[in-house]
């Protein structure tokens, strides 16, 4: 039986429905890279270890903590301690506690570890993101520890989740969530967000409360009348030169999210050592994570060793097949449907080589984009010409036409998309004579149009004729 408390002591946090919780645990709110340190520590509530959560706001920490309960299928109620932690023994059977560091005093660290001890609850410890843990309970918090980086820090998926958070809110009201406008994500992008997660909620609550079924504005946001201009990136740069800031920062970004998940399971290695299933898994994501980085950087080493193209007649059709039979097995895993059409005896003067290049970065790209279980369509019947028509989501099209677009309405520091194939496929394309165009074609599709080099580099393209 669990003994009467103080409210302010001790409270029973609500649960959260298994659905909400899944959520929580997920991208986009969740980074990527924390998805091996989420299974860890569901996996842990089975064993009673102590979960370390290390966010940059309480709130924040609460919400996950009630996520991880409901996940770990936890029976009893998750209560809440703080000042003290009197009156924590006792606790029902299945019980979970969320003691915040940052909010006990130095003699409630005894109860902590009586607790450890005692192996009647599961603690779900919450700490600052850089803040020393006293030292008799750092090394007994060190089981599993998940990390959520600062909303500041991850930049690069800001729309995503902005994004899931105007359709998490508009839910609560029904209806159809608004769109945020292209300067309403800028102006997101730029904030410092003190408060985090929960610091945008408010603010995307606000902008949908102003908007109502509107485009969410930077002014419906901010709550001023007239749009606040989103500042410059420090580094900005026009032109060529914003095109190589661009690639190399998605390299370094397409590197580091590997890196980090392999050295998760670096970090939790001693821990996993008797855990058969547990080694089995991150030995996986670990394989995986680093034959990403290995294709990463095949392609940019690819990209960089070729010269000045060495036109000849190319026929389409053997090398779109060859290009296309390349792709086909990521598309069975996924479960896209291919209709592909071969071009029947085109011939275009290209480097070969390179042309071959382009388009395999192109069909790369393009996959990221086709939802699993959708359909992809290859068409190169048009003379001078290969069509990629998928079903993509409205802002699909527009980050194409963005990537494509001339240098002048380029925005380097745009993370909407990953660009960096098309952005490698694009340069290889045009040293070639070629041209990229995108397009809607009427049935809420978007189309990708390959115009072919006719003549070599100073031989301008075939559109179409």
């Amino acid at each position: 039986m669990s003994v009467p408390v103080e409210p302010r002591r001790r409270g029973v946090l609500p649960l959260l429905a298994p659905e909400t919780a899944r959520a929580v645990l997920a991208p986009p709110r969740l980074p990527q890279i924390a998805l091996p340190s989420v299974a860890l520590a569901r996996d842990a509530a089975s064993l009673l270890l102590p979960v370390r959560l290390e966010t940059p706001t309480v709130a924040g920490r609460t919400l996950l903590a009630r996520a991880l309960h409901a996940a770990a299928g936890r029976t009893g109620p998750l209560v809440a301690a703080e000042g003290r932690c009197r009156a924590l023994h006792d606790l029902p059977a299945g019980a979970s506690v969320l003691i915040d560091l940052a909010a006990v005093t130095v003699p409630a660290t005894a109860v902590l570890e009586a607790l450890l001890d005692d192996g009647a609850a599961w603690l779900l410890v919450g700490t600052l993101p850089g803040r020393e843990i006293p030292a008799a309970l750092a090394a007994r918090l060190d089981a599993v520890t998940l990390r959520v980086p600062p909303l500041a820090e991850r930049v690069h998926e800001m729309p995503a989740i902005a994004t899931d958070m105007v359709a998490m809110v508009s839910a609560r009201r029904g209806g159809p969530a608004p769109a945020l406008s292209a300067e309403a994500l800028a102006w997101l992008i730029t904030r410092p967000w003190p408060g985090d997660l929960p610091e945008l909620e408010t603010v995307i609550a606000r902008g949908l409360l102003r908007a109502g079924t509107a485009t969410i504005t930077v002014g419906h946001l901010s709550g001023e009348e007239k749009a606040v201009p989103a500042e410059p990136m420090p580094g900005a740069r026009a032109g060529g030169q914003a095109r190589v800031e661009y690639l190399a920062a998605e390299i370094a970004h397409e590197l580091k999210n590997p890196l980090v998940t392999i050295k998760t399971f670096a970090d939790h290695l001693p821990a996993m050592l008797d855990d058969a299933e547990l080694r089995t898994r991150f030995a996986g994501l670990a394989s995986e994570s680093i034959a990403r980085m290995d294709d990463l950087l095949e392609n940019v080493l690819a990209f960089a060793r070729q010269g000045a193209p060495q036109p000849s007649a190319v026929e389409i059709g053997p090398l779109l097949d060859a290009v296309v039979a390349e792709v086909e097995p990521e598309l069975a895993a996924r479960g896209v449907r291919l209709h592909y059409t071969r071009a029947n005896g085109a011939r275009r003067s290209a480097d070969a080589d390179q042309l071959a290049y382009a388009l395999r970065n192109l069909l790369g790209g393009v996959l990221r984009e086709v939802p699993p279980g959708d359909a992809l369509q290859v068409d190169g019947r048009a003379p001078g010409v290969v069509r990629v028509v998928f079903a993509g989501r409205d802002a699909a099209a527009a980050r194409l036409r963005e990537l494509i677009a001339a240098d002048a309405g380029f925005d380097p520091h745009d993370p909407t998309f990953l660009p960096l194939p098309f952005t490698l496929a694009r340069t290889v394309l045009e040293r070639n004579g070629g041209a990229l165009e995108v397009r809607a074609d009427g049935d809420a599709r978007t189309m990708l149009e390959v115009y072919l080099p006719d003549g070599g580099p100073s031989g301008g393209m075939n559109r179409g004729g």
